[in-house]
């Protein structure tokens, strides 16, 4: 078998010679981890964006399927100030139901916690204060209004008591008119009564 030889005739400043690119390790390593970390964010980059794209859209369609179901929530919103006014109504009737007793017990509250030198003149409802009852009194001992007050208190039909007026009359005798005002508790025994008519 025969060698095939070439032999190049051109001068020497004619002839094409082949260079090589060589990169140092110190420049290709930092080079590498560049392209690498490039690449990486670049990923990064482009899967958060998708990601974004997806998230918007299901945003857009919850939004649109929101707007489609406002009606519904409307009508729950109708509903349940119906429910209310219902139950409003309900409750008051209820209220007429224990009123009944109230108003006799409220009486007997006001006589049996009168201290022994007290009196009382006038008992009228506020028109100003829902639930309120102006109560005018006469004593002869100013420390007796104060434990009345606070006897009335103890009632499960009186809130609070709140002093409006007391103020010395008469000469010697050293009579005192107070003015109390009693929160009363509406639904003082109401759900006694509900739970009555709920065994029936």
């Amino acid at each position: 078998m025969v060698e095939r030889i070439e032999i190049n005739l051109l001068p020497a400043e004619y002839r094409v010679h082949l260079t090589r690119f060589y990169l140092q390790r110190e420049i290709l390593i930092p080079l590498l981890i560049f392209l690498a970390v490039v690449l990486f964010f670049g990923g990064w980059t482009f899967w958060l964006n998708t990601q974004i794209g997806i998230l918007s859209r299901n945003i857009t369609e919850t939004e649109e399927e929101i707007a489609r179901n406002k009606h519904i929530l409307v009508e729950i919103n109708k509903q349940e100030e119906h429910r209310k006014l219902v139950q409003q109504k309900i409750r008051a009737l209820q209220r007429i139901d224990v009123n009944r007793e109230k108003w006799i017990r409220l009486q007997e509250v006001f006589c049996e916690k009168l201290p022994e030198v007290t009196w009382v003149e006038k008992i009228e409802e506020r028109k100003d204060r829902p639930n309120s009852l102006e109560v005018e009194g006469k004593t002869y001992s100013f420390s007796e209004v104060a434990l009345y007050m606070s006897a009335l208190t103890e009632s499960e039909f009186i809130n609070s008591v709140d002093l409006v007026n007391i103020e010395q009359i008469g000469g010697a005798e050293k009579i005192f008119r107070f003015v109390i005002i009693c929160q009363i508790n509406p639904d003082a025994r109401l759900q006694s009564i509900v739970n009555r008519k709920n065994k029936r």
